[in-house]
């Protein structure tokens, strides 16, 4: 195992490799004004292996695709939990601690629409490539929770209006430490799909 550490931009990476890519990096992302390294030092851990939920810390809903739709261009939405596949998504590690979320039932990745750097964008689920518009990071945040940045544009991801009812959708938002941009991320008892 090697502990390692890089910086790229005004990102800030954490995290245990091993060498044969079992846990990836956590990332955090220091894009608020005077936020410093030290809010670097409990960056998640990223299990590549792991399926997770990703839970809204205001709705205590899950992130989930909108009518367990497997098409592409569905969006991601909150939804009350109920354990399946179409709540639960795989970390692919795409380097600098950034990270593809696979949907396990769909296989498609969560991406934000056409690529867009506008605050409001959709989040959706869409054929996973190598685009920055599905490549995310996690920064530590109050109570356990996670804020999940975008590559492309550095927004984060938000549940429109600060909604807690079920069906409301997710977009990318500039961040601004609202409790609709912290998610908790919790490993799933399934095993990862086979690619």
């Amino acid at each position: 195992m090697t502990m390692w550490h890089a910086q790229r931009a005004s990102v800030f990476c954490y995290g245990l490799g091993l060498a044969v890519g079992a846990i990836g990096s956590g990332c955090v992302n220091d894009h608020d004004p005077g936020a410093g390294e030290e809010s670097a030092s409990a960056a998640i851990t990223i299990d590549v292996n792991a399926g997770y939920t990703v839970t809204g810390v205001d709705s205590n809903k899950c992130v989930g695709v909108a009518g367990a739709s497997t098409a592409s261009n569905a969006r991601l939405d909150i939804e009350t939990c109920n354990g399946t596949a179409s709540q639960r998504f795989h970390p692919e590690a795409m380097g600098g601690g950034f990270f593809r979320l696979r949907n396990e039932l769909s296989g498609l990745c969560a991406d934000v629409l056409g690529a867009s750097t506008t605050a409001g964008a959709l989040v959706i689920q869409f054929a996973c490539g190598t685009g920055q518009n599905q490549q995310w990071s996690f920064t530590d945040v109050a109570g356990g929770a996670e804020r999940i940045t975008v590559r492309h544009s550095g927004e984060v991801l938000d549940v429109t209006g600060r909604g807690t009812a079920d069906g409301t959708q997710l977009e990318q938002w500039p961040s601004n430490n609202g409790a609709n941009q912290q998610f908790r991320m919790a490993t799933a008892l399934t095993p990862r799909p086979p690619e």
